[in-house]
């Protein structure tokens, strides 16, 4: 897991995030390795924040429709919510997750880790999530590419694979598969295995070398085991050795591949932290002894490892964004009209899943309409004839989030990160009551043009005690609505734009940075 080197280890200083001191000494390949920082359990609940780091994988977290998932995203969320702190998730390639979880940047890895000798001499293993083992993955034939997602090919598989033509396009027309079958470990003397870089199961085809008596080449790509996957399934490569359960996903889609015979025993899967954070290893260790066996464990197993119907609905929709790199059907529509209010799309596509979860047809009982849910007065304002037209809506949506900050709080909010959160809870609950309450900040105490002071007003504003009093010119208001609608578009941003690519607009889009 330590053996890449990194030319982004400057990302880890950005913001303040990593105070870590840096050892003299490498490891043998050249990496320098941070010392652990200082930061246990008890730290993590003074700052209220549990960070997770991870890859993005189809089974630990991941996008779909604009919504984040993942079996150990699901778990994560659930055990920061027992310890009652606020949960993000930070995404870095896998083969560098330890490297960061020492640096700080994280608190816990979790991605589908195998706890290997290497490893758990340096960093503290979690009792295991679930056990899978390491299992050949091979085609038995030739598929037809054209009836289902033809992978990209990574660079080392292109110059190596003699199906792949000199410009490294994926053929369209059906491969035949000349590589003999591998029934048993033994038939691998011989034969060249692809595995993403760093993998443990490096080491077990090493040893397995030598308890058959014959080499097997082994070609480390820098891409992921699903990618690898999907290429022995249209012929680019033959063979790979994948955790079973994460395979047999991948088999239920495309229909030539066998997933066999196994080269290990089982293993189990696990969370790892620093050495140093006993407290919070110890914490994690209670949380999943206690749960592990309860029915919501096993019914996120299930969902994400099991349901085979699952996950070929997720390949087939076109929105499972790791692979295709889209939010929604009207991806085009928001990059076109963002740059109206100066915002970054994805931003804006947040809003828009809050709003509709991508519905063109969506309708609150209020009477909003559309995918960014246009009230019928706005829409008359707006001139907007025809509010379920997605893309009249979405560009009607941003003339008003515009005029939102022309006449509220352009001058009002000098910040533009702080801006664009009273713009969102003005189109939410209407500029006037997030006026009022920053009129009950200001004769509090508190800053008017920070929005956590204001928000707590806001949250008030349902008590008579306060919407009765003389700073109140707009009455009652359910604050809590508001103030979670800025907070979760905000948190769903975050995981946009850790893996779709987009410009950020005019400075205007709020960074949620991670205090030290």
């Amino acid at each position: 897991m330590l053996r890449k080197s990194f030319a982004v280890v400057a990302l880890l200083i950005l913001g303040g995030l990593v105070a870590a001191a840096i050892r003299t000494t490498a490891d043998p390949e050249g990496v320098v390795i941070p010392e652990p920082i200082e930061r246990d359990l008890g730290d993590i609940l003074e700052r209220d924040t549990l960070v997770a780091l991870t890859s993005y994988t189809s089974t630990s977290y991941f996008l779909y429709r604009g919504q984040a998932f993942g079996f150990e995203y699901e778990l994560l969320r659930d055990f920061a919510e027992d310890q009652d702190v606020v949960f993000q998730i930070r995404v870095v390639p896998r083969d560098s997750i330890l490297y960061y979880l020492n640096a700080g940047l994280g608190d816990i890895a979790a991605s589908r880790l195998q706890p290997v000798e290497e490893d758990t001499s340096n960093f503290g293993f979690t009792n295991n999530l679930y056990e899978t083992q390491p299992a050949v993955v091979q085609a038995t034939g030739p598929i037809d590419t054209t009836e289902v997602e033809t992978p990209e090919v990574p660079s080392a598989i292109a110059e190596r694979a003699e199906q792949v033509d000199t410009t490294g396009d994926v053929p369209t027309d059906p491969i035949t598969i000349r590589a003999r079958r591998v029934q048993r470990p033994a038939d691998l003397a011989g034969q060249s295995v692809f595995l993403p870089s760093d993998d443990p199961y490096v080491s077990r085809l090493v040893e397995l070398e030598t308890e058959i008596g014959g080499p097997i080449e082994v070609v480390e790509v820098d891409t992921t085991s699903e990618a690898l996957i999907r290429n022995v399934a249209v012929g680019n490569i033959e063979l790979t050795v994948a955790q079973e359960n994460v395979a047999q996903l991948e088999e239920g889609y495309y229909t030539n591949l066998t997933v066999r015979p196994a080269i290990g025993a089982p293993h189990g899967v696990a969370w790892a932290v620093r050495d140093n954070a006993p407290e919070l290893l110890s914490s994690l260790n209670t949380w999943i002894s206690e749960n592990r066996e309860t029915r919501r464990w096993n019914q996120l197993y299930r969902k994400y490892y099991v349901d085979r119907r699952g996950y070929r609905e997720r390949v087939e929709t076109g929105f499972l964004t790791g692979r295709t790199g889209n939010l929604s059907g009207y991806d085009d529509y928001l990059k076109r009209y963002a740059p109206t209010v100066g915002w970054d799309w994805r931003l804006l596509g947040s809003q828009m899943y809050q709003e509709s979860r991508f519905e063109p047809r969506a309708r609150s009982w209020a009477g909003a309409m559309g995918l960014l849910q246009i009230m019928p007065g706005t829409a008359r304002d707006l001139g907007l004839g025809d509010p379920y037209d997605p893309e009249a809506n979405i560009e009607a949506a941003a003339r008003y989030l515009k005029w939102l900050e022309d006449n509220y709080w352009a001058e009002r909010i000098p910040d533009p990160d702080e801006r664009v959160k009273f713009i969102l809870a003005s189109y939410n609950a209407g500029a006037g009551h997030v006026m009022d309450a920053q009129r009950l900040t200001e004769a509090e105490g508190g800053d008017p043009r920070l929005w956590e002071d204001v928000a707590y007003w806001l949250l008030q504003k349902s008590d008579p005690s306060v919407y009765n009093r003389p700073e109140v010119r707009h009455g009652y208001a359910r604050g809590l609505e508001p103030v979670h609608y800025v907070s979760i578009i905000l948190e769903r941003y975050e995981h946009y734009r850790q893996f779709v690519e987009g410009e950020e607009g005019a400075d205007a889009v709020p960074d949620q940075e991670l205090g030290a």
